[in-house]
Order: C-alpha cells, then sequence, then structure tokens
C-alpha cells in the first residue's frame, strides 16, 4: 500500500506554463492531491512550483502569479542571444521569485519536505564544483538556506541566464528530480522503497534530435567565431546554426538536459513499477525563454488526456 507522495515538476523556462496547468486540472479532478503529497520536487522553473506548493500556496495562485510576474521576465532578450550573450535580463526574474516567497521564508519553515537539485561551480569544503541536493529533511545543512535564494540556484541556466550565488541551473543535475526524490525518501525518511509513490510532471517532450552525420563535430569547428561571421560556422556540438525546426540550437546543453531527463525517468520507473506515472505530453519545438509559446502551451495541457494520471492519482493518493 502507498503511504508515501512525491510529486515532481522538471525545469523548462516558459514551458513551466504547461505543467502548472497540469497540475490546475488535476487538482480538480482530486482536491486531496496536494494536500496528501509529502514531498515536492521541482528543479529550475520546477523548484518556483515545488517550493511554493510546500509553503501552502495554491495551484491556481501559482499560475496566476506565473503568468502575471515570472513571464514578463523572460520577455526581453539581449544582442547575441543564447551563444554570445545572456539571453534574458536575470534582474527580473530574481525580483519575481523575491517578491513572490517571503525574504524570512527559509526551507525549515516549509509545510512539506522538499527536493531540489543545483550545482555549485565551487565548494570551498570539496575544493571543486559539485552537485547539490537542496532539502529540508531532518538533518538536512540547508535548513536556513532561503527558499527565493534556493530557487534561484536551481535556475541559472548556463547560455540564458547568469549563476546565481555561484550556483547554476539544476539541470546539469537532474532536469527531473524523481530519482533524487526516491533517494531521499529511502535514505532521510526510512521509507520501504513498496510505499512510495511519484507523479512526476514535465513541461512537454519535443522531438528534437540529431540525424545527420556528427563525425567530426567539435565545441565549435572552426578558427575564427567572431559573431560577425557566425553565418560561416560550420555544424558543431555547441551552436547548431543551420538547424532543422526539430534539431536543438545547442546539441551540447541540449543533450545534458534532456538526457538526464529521460535517464531519470528510465530509473525511476524501473525501482517503482507502476507506483511511477510520467505525465509528459509531446509538443512541438517551442521555446523555453519565449512568452509568446505560452498559449500554444496551455492549449496543449487542456487537450491532455488526464484520465491515466487520474486513475493513477486514485490508486496511490487516495
Amino acid at each position: 500500500m502507498t503511504k508515501y507522495r512525491i510529486m515532481t515538476f522538471d525545469g523548462g523556462g516558459t514551458l513551466g506554463a504547461l505543467s502548472l496547468q497540469l497540475l490546475n486540472r488535476l487538482v480538480q479532478q482530486n482536491p486531496k492531491l496536494i494536500r496528501n503529497t509529502h514531498v515536492f520536487a521541482g528543479n529550475s522553473i520546477g523548484s518556483f512550483t515545488a517550493l511554493a506548493l510546500a509553503s501552502g500556496r495554491s495551484p491556481k495562485e501559482i499560475f496566476q502569479y506565473f503568468k502575471e510576474k515570472i513571464l514578463p521576465a523572460f520577455s526581453v532578450s539581449r544582442p547575441g542571444g543564447p551563444v554570445f550573450n545572456q539571453q534574458l535580463p536575470y534582474s527580473g526574474f530574481i525580483n519575481a521569485v523575491r517578491t513572490f516567497f517571503p525574504s524570512d521564508l527559509r526551507l525549515k519553515n516549509l509545510k512539506k519536505r522538499i527536493v531540489v537539485p543545483a550545482f555549485q561551480l565551487y565548494s570551498p569544503e570539496l575544493n571543486r564544483w559539485t552537485p547539490v541536493l537542496f532539502h529540508n529533511f531532518p538533518g538536512s545543512p540547508y535548513l536556513d538556506e532561503k527558499a527565493s535564494d534556493v530557487i534561484l540556484r536551481s535556475s541559472g541556466a548556463p547560455a540564458n541566464q547568469r549563476a546565481y550565488q555561484n550556483y547554476v541551473d539544476g539541470y546539469v543535475v537532474a532536469a527531473n528530480p524523481s530519482t533524487a526524490s526516491i533517494s531521499f525518501a529511502v535514505g532521510k525518511a526510512k521509507v520501504p522503497l513498496d510505499q512510495i509513490a511519484v507523479l512526476s510532471i514535465g513541461t512537454g517532450e519535443a522531438p528534437t534530435r540529431l540525424k545527420r552525420d556528427t563525425h567530426g563535430w567539435g565545441m565549435v569547428s572552426a578558427d575564427n567565431i567572431r559573431p560577425e561571421n557566425l553565418k560561416d560556422l560550420p555544424p558543431n556540438w555547441g551552436v547548431l546554426l543551420d538547424r532543422s525546426p526539430n534539431e536543438p540550437l545547442l546539441p551540447f546543453l541540449s543533450i545534458v538536459g534532456s538526457g538526464s531527463g529521460y535517464y531519470e525517468t528510465m530509473v525511476s520507473s524501473n525501482l517503482l513499477g507502476n507506483r511511477f506515472f510520467r505525465l509528459n505530453p509531446r509538443i512541438p519545438n517551442l521555446s523555453y525563454t519565449d512568452p509568446s509559446v505560452v498559449p500554444t502551451a496551455i492549449e496543449i495541457a487542456n487537450k491532455t488526456n488526464l484520465q491515466p494520471a487520474v486513475q493513477f492519482l486514485g490508486k496511490n493518493w487516495g
């Protein structure tokens, strides 16, 4: 019998709208969904959702704030885009997150357990960089960390945003934090594996692929990479300018994020079997940084068949 319930949220920038709309639809079907969840986990924009839920905010309130205050932070691009400069003026996102969460709200004050991955660029204790899993389970060294700081540390996507307090986006560790959450349930909460259930909500599965011959590719694959000569840059792992609609602009970074997300789903499913459910509808290639994609993302969420998820929750969430 399921006794310990975990809900996780992927990163995905503006596509957080898709996961939030899916969540709101699920809550309409199962009003006890949030109350009966023991752990909320999230990466990047998913960490905003996870910590907001863990602090007692409703899915409807979170989504409204996301649309009114978070999305505008994604609306202005800087020259050079994601290749030679920051794509986003990160200050707007920082202000929006800090405004939503009280300045004195710390992980120890949250009403639910949380797990949030990030990557620390330099750890004085280890004398190297290291992945970090922020959490508020008993004995956590992060209990006094501010909720807003943890979210921002998990959300500084390399090539799109600057690092925050020497941390970058958790997607370089775990784009989908389900496996990490399971490990904390077993290792910290001492819950047997056969009593754990996980609902993993993604931000859409796009048909990203590389079917072309990648022989000889490097991170740059050219001697002259001045911005004015970008049109002459040959295909490479760093940036792919002559891409088709289903090819990634930043192949290496996309592999890190998408690859780890698929991996986490595979491992979590192997650990829990039918007590793991992945809700991640197929989507066209949509921008993570362009707010104009949000209506499309919401439409996809509204058209997604939730019956399999509702049946899973009925068995495992009550």
